[in-house]
């Protein structure tokens, strides 16, 4: 790697891929080297930076801004504020964003009264809140809730993970 101001990293995991990070990753750095400003702005690829479910995600360095949802259409706009050391307000996902604060109120429901319950509640109350099965199924293949055969043939339970708990500080 080489000295600049900016180092931009791209998800291009397998959930970010599949929704268009590969063509996002490539039209920046298109764009960035069609102004000349890649002595400037690093763009790399990198796997999973575990916000897969809002995907495709863009990290900036030092910067600390993360962009989630990013398009092929909003790269002409993130490289200008990338330039002007400014921010895409509205690509921003941070700890107060409604992304993230969707996620943190279900797994606080999720956790309360324990972080293990059947399996048809964490459904119930993820629906309630708009996430479906495969956002669920999205969550334990991160790890973020574990699925488990209930005991003595009761049940399926969902755990809220440790890293979840963590992670939205429930």
């Amino acid at each position: 790697m080489h000295w600049t101001d900016k180092h931009v990293l791209c998800c291009t995991a397998s959930h970010c891929a599949q929704k268009g990070a590969n063509d996002v990753v490539m039209q920046l750095r298109r764009e960035v080297l069609r102004r000349g400003l890649d002595s400037r702005i690093f763009v790399n690829t990198c796997g999973t930076i575990d916000l897969c479910d809002v995907g495709p995600n863009i990290v900036v360095y030092p910067d600390g801004v993360i962009y989630a949802g990013v398009t092929p259409k909003d790269i002409k706009e993130l490289v200008d504020a990338l330039a002007a050391g400014q921010t895409v307000e509205r690509l921003v996902l941070g700890p107060d964003t409604a992304a993230e604060c969707g996620r943190r109120d279900l797994y606080a429901a999720a956790t309360d009264p324990a972080p293990t319950r059947p399996a048809a509640d964490l459904e119930a109350l993820a629906a309630e809140r708009g996430f479906d099965a495969a956002w669920l199924a999205e969550q334990a293949r991160r790890g973020f809730i574990a699925r488990k055969p209930g005991a003595d043939g009761g049940p399926e339970t969902i755990t809220v993970t440790k890293k979840a708990r963590d992670r939205y500080g429930v």
